[in-house]
């Protein structure tokens, strides 16, 4: 079991031990609290499972497909640490450090865990549930700024490696599975604006490939795994295969790629050799329409799912792009959104997580239902 220690925690014990020069028996005690309340803390349970009072899409009297099931803010949504002395460490500790502000970009470690690219605090948020522990990767510490001004995609191959997409540097840096800084990733291939990222199921392989959207290049960069770019998808205009400020993109269970042409309000589905399939969306405000298209994202049926960041709204479309279902709207509550962004997808549990961005959560959702498939 490790322990979970942040730059405010430490403040805190110190605060504590002062405590306790004063006061002996109430510092001694409140150390060992502490303690006894981390070691408690046993392997992490998993998420829960959907409760039939939270809100289902479609609503009755349809055969629901989707639930709702939590939010995590923090890494205390997950590993519940300190739960017994939650007053306590909010009254001496503060916020955790890893609260999120403003959360853009998800993806799934390959050890498990979920990794939060975070431009409102400057880092990238791993929430390793697995060894239950928590890394801030690339946050500065008391007197050192952070070396990830703008992290706005994340994204990890098998070996471990986390690639961070950061727009204000315009490059992709990475980092070990431990939050060590690695160095640049794709060093020289002249990104503009780097942000969406994803990584081909064959991560960790020879043939693996990374995807990065290059903003304002209005292409996509192709790496190996080592880091050299391979070539570059598309150049800027409105036909097929072609760019309007690309800004997310995912692998498709099958390898296909799934792109968001944000100005050019669509998704745009492409094989691996980057030949054009179709394209989901156009602009306008009813559903199957984008007008502010963000993460995208696809389970293991193919379904890809489109958060539209204007509406407020998650839009599930089938593998050939007819609209199936949306929902969301405008609020605070579960199933509610305020401009969200990412989406990643844990294809084994059909558990959707979604960056709820100005909402300074992640809501997490599970598809259900008998045509769900969790293969």
């Amino acid at each position: 079991m490790q322990l979970m220690i942040s730059n405010s925690m430490r403040r805190g014990l110190r605060a504590i031990l002062a405590l306790g020069r004063t006061g002996p028996a109430i510092g001694l005690g409140l150390c060992l609290a502490l303690a006894l309340t981390a070691c408690a803390a046993g392997p992490w349970p998993g998420f829960p499972a959907p409760r039939p009072d939270e809100p289902r899409w479609p609503p009755p009297p349809e055969v629901a497909r989707i639930a709702y099931v939590t939010e995590v803010r923090s890494h205390q949504d997950l590993f519940e640490v300190a739960s017994r002395l939650g007053w306590l460490g909010g009254m001496i500790f503060g916020q955790p450090e890893s609260t999120l502000v403003r959360p853009y970009a998800l993806a799934l470690h390959p050890a498990g865990g979920l990794l939060v690219a975070d431009p409102g605090r400057q880092c990238v948020h791993y929430y390793d549930w697995n060894r239950r522990r928590y890394i801030a990767l690339g946050q500065g510490g008391q007197d050192t700024e952070s070396v990830l001004p703008s992290p706005v995609g994340v994204a990890a191959l098998a070996d471990g490696r986390i690639l961070v997409c950061d727009s204000r540097l315009g490059r992709i840096e990475a980092f070990d599975a431990d939050g060590n800084a690695l160095g640049e990733f794709g060093a020289g291939a002249d990104l503009a604006r780097p942000a969406g990222i994803a990584v081909s199921q064959s991560a960790g392989d020879d043939g693996a490939q990374v995807y990065v959207a290059d903003v304002t290049g209005h292409r996509i960069a192709v790496f190996d795994a080592a880091g050299k770019l391979v070539r570059s998808i598309g150049e800027r205009g409105a036909g097929p295969g072609q760019f309007n400020f690309p800004t997310h993109i995912t692998v498709m269970a099958d390898g296909r790629l799934a792109i968001t042409d944000s100005l050019n309000f669509r998704v745009q589905m492409m094989e691996p050799d980057a030949t054009f399939v179709r394209q989901i969306g156009s602009l306008g405000s009813s559903p199957g329409r984008f007008s502010k298209p963000k993460g995208v994202a696809a389970d293991a049926s193919g379904r890809v799912m489109v958060v539209e960041g204007l509406y407020d709204r998650l839009q599930v479309f089938s593998p050939v792009g007819e609209l199936l279902l949306d929902l969301g709207m405008p609020g605070s509550d579960a199933g509610q959104f305020w401009l969200p962004a990412g989406i990643c997808i844990d294809r084994d549990a059909g558990r959707i997580f979604i960056a709820d961005t100005y909402n300074s959560r992640v809501q997490v959702f599970e598809m259900i239902g008998a045509e769900v498939s969790h293969e």
